[in-house]
């Protein structure tokens, strides 16, 4: 579905499922992360290589360790590196790579790692509303969720042309020579 933005150029917006879908497969890949990082965890303490967390043993004073204090900042601070890191320098995640979908501004420029900061915030608006918020995308004329409307980011497709933001430079010509080259 193309539809017109405010500068009179056109986009191809991606839809409610390509979105959840890839949504899904941040959280797979997320999930997968934490699991290596934990079974590693798991054996490395196991095999005397490191202090374990004590948790398993009941051991709450030893819960309150550096090394867990680490581990937990790993656990809570990975996702927004994921989602803010890859946003801001690709406008992708590796779920909208898959996908063929990438977030940028309504004017059509990237995002920076501010606004994919601020975008990654709104996905709190969406989970505070029950989910109505990303729901909002499979209605929206322009497939906007409540954290795409509050940062005005667009979710376009990647796989089919669309025009170039206006004020970039245009590519160069290819360097090599036109003609038929030698035989």
């Amino acid at each position: 579905m193309e539809t017109e933005t405010k500068s009179g150029e056109l986009y191809p917006y991606a839809g409610f499922w390509s979105r959840a879908a890839a949504r899904i497969i941040d959280l797979v890949l997320i999930i997968a992360a934490f699991n290596l990082i934990y079974l590693a965890d798991r054996f490395g303490s196991e095999a005397g290589l490191w202090a374990g967390s004590g948790i398993e043993e009941g051991d709450v004073a030893q819960g309150f360790s550096l090394a867990n204090l680490l581990r937990a900042t790993f656990f809570l601070t990975f996702p927004i590196f994921y989602y803010v890191f890859l946003h801001g320098s690709c406008g992708q995640t590796f779920g909208k790579m898959a996908l063929k979908i990438k977030v940028v501004n309504e004017d059509g420029t990237p995002l920076d790692y501010t606004k994919a900061f601020l975008r990654w915030l709104g996905y709190f608006l969406c989970d505070l509303t029950f989910n109505v918020g990303y729901i909002w995308a499979a209605f929206d004329a322009r497939k906007q969720g409540l954290h795409d409307k509050v940062c005005r980011t667009l979710v376009i497709r990647t796989d089919v042309p669309f025009p170039a933001p206006k004020g970039t430079v245009e590519t160069p010509p290819p360097l090599d020579t036109p003609g038929n080259p030698p035989i």
